[in-house]
């Protein structure tokens, strides 16, 4: 494609007829796909405007201001403008207008010809950045302000403020236009928007539709020519742009708790049910006293599901994996037992888990596990967390072939034991679940009480097998549901140690409400 730089001179071409259609095409498809080349356009085309009023003004207005005039047909269009068939040359007292043209076609050469001096207004500030790779027109972007622009997201996430207090928060990948601080353009991606009353009027727009903010909480995410708007609180207008067939497409207005689907194909919007859980609303991470808990401990390893983009992201950091998906191309994140994020698998998302390939050591034959665990519906088999595949790896929490929570290690000898608890996990309620070998008992703990235990010898050594958290080796066994606030122990918890730590979950939880 033309260089945008060398395209802003058929500009004047465009505006004298004397464009061929190649030209035109060309020019067309770089304003549709910069940002900064339409706002450029624009800007000439005001410029031309306004010379092309200067020329119309009256011969009335011409003798108030003490403008003579004389009519030249020879002179070129930088000092003249046509009307009708005459060519009018306008000379001010002392000044003419072929200077003040030439002072703004002038202005418009350095302006058009020397992009690099143009002052980058900035529509935004970047509030937070998490682990985001982001390019802005191309060149890598690390900046706290957001110029008008194009952005592309490859990973990671960042939350930007606009103007009325307005938070968005974006999840890779993701490509967007930041056109003004009331104007964002999303051409893929997934956004999230939380509007106060001061930034109404705030506007999303997608190749399918606008999306038009009346004060409110929404979603938008764009995939495969699609776009999908889901209202969390107050009231959004979507207007869906002309379909396939040049129907126009059908407004509508989507209060809380509503969602559609927007097509190219179909004129009027397709209702949907609300994604709760599929969209990132808040970075916030507000697990403190839980997680104050667990660190007093000292884990090996401590996976609080943290809103990442593709990272299963553990304290301390070398422990850290990835988040597994299916179909889909981003991780399902959703609301934790806290008011932060926890790790979906299945439950009509993407996830397809996670895996740890650089574990931590595990080696004293003493383990603990503690885990908050939510599930969806009844199944059999669903993996919790496990490093056991054949006859290597040490432990595994799961259900069994009858829906029944399950935990086992193999010891020294290399046999697997394990101990099954008799009630089945409640769905859709969260659990606190510790499982704990010592080197005599083997126990699971569920919200701090003993519901089960089995003898059992000191769990066999295992420091470089990955660890599978919600699937097993094969993609087969996996949790319907959520895993949230994963710790590891090479030591047994005490029984006092459990209870407290479901007690500060208690009281955090409490605390939120």
């Amino acid at each position: 494609m033309t260089d945008a730089s060398d395209l802003r001179s058929l500009f004047a071409n465009y505006i004298s007829g004397d464009i061929s259609s190649t030209q035109l095409q060309a020019l067309e498809a770089a304003l549709s796909e910069s940002s900064y080349l339409r706002r450029d356009f624009i800007e000439y085309m005001n410029i031309e405007s306004a010379i092309c009023d200067l020329a119309a003004i009256s011969e009335h207005e011409i003798a108030e201001i003490g403008i003579e005039v004389t009519v030249n047909a020879d002179q070129n269009r930088a000092s003249t403008v046509e009307t009708g068939n005459q060519a009018i040359r306008f000379r001010l007292r002392g000044v003419t207008i072929f200077g003040i043209i030439a002072a703004s076609l002038l202005v418009t050469f350095f302006w058009f010809g020397n992009p690099s001096n143009e002052i980058k207004t900035s529509v935004a500030t970047l509030v937070t950045n998490i682990e985001a790779n982001v390019l802005y027109n191309g060149e890598p972007w690390n900046d706290s302000e957001l110029g008008s622009g194009e952005y592309q997201m490859d990973s990671g996430l960042i939350h930007l403020q606009f103007a009325g207090g307005v938070m968005v928060f974006v999840e890779a990948p993701a490509r967007f236009d930041a056109v003004s601080g009331k104007r964002l353009v999303l051409h893929n991606g997934r956004l999230s928007a939380s509007v106060p009353p001061e930034g109404i009027g705030f506007t999303v727009e997608t190749p399918e539709a606008e999306v038009i903010d009346f004060g409110t909480e929404f979603s938008v995410d764009v995939e495969s020519g699609e776009s999908e708007v889901h209202v969390f609180e107050g009231l959004v207008r979507v207007q869906p742009k002309t379909s396939t067939d040049g129907r126009e497409g059908e407004v509508i207005e989507l209060r809380t708790d509503q969602a559609v689907k927007v097509m190219k194909a179909k004129v009027k919007p397709v209702d949907i049910e609300l994604a709760t859980d599929r969209f990132i609303r808040t970075f916030d991470e507000p697990r403190r006293k839980y997680a104050k808990a667990v660190k007093q401990l000292s884990p090996v390893a401590f996976y609080r599901m943290a809103i990442r983009d593709r990272g299963l992201v553990a304290e301390p950091p070398r422990y850290s994996g990835v988040v597994l998906t299916g179909d889909g191309i981003r991780p399902a994140h959703a609301s934790g037992v806290f008011a932060g994020g926890s790790m979906r698998v299945l439950a009509n998302s993407t996830g397809r888990g996670g895996r740890v390939d650089s574990p931590p050591s595990l080696s004293t034959g003493q383990f603990t596990l503690a885990v908050f665990l939510y599930l969806e519906t009844r199944a059999s088999g669903g993996t919790v967390v496990s490093n056991i595949r054949g006859d290597e790896g040490s432990f595994a929490l799961a259900l069994d072939e009858s829906g029944f929570l399950r935990a086992t290690v193999r010891n020294g000898d290399g046999e697997l034991q394990s101990v099954t608890c008799d009630t089945l996990l409640p769905l859709r309620m969260w659990q606190h679940i510790v499982m704990s070998v010592d080197g005599e008992q083997l126990r699971i703990y569920k919200d701090g009480k003993l519901v089960a235990s089995k003898p059992s010898g000191a769990m066999t050594a295992s420091d470089s097998l990955p660890i599978l958290i919600g699937t097993d080796y094969d993609g087969l066994k996996l949790w319907d549901g959520r895993i949230d606030e994963l710790a590891i122990f090479d030591k047994p918890l005490s029984e006092d140690d459990i209870v407290s730590l479901y007690h500060s979950a208690l009281e955090e939880i409490a605390g939120l409400k």
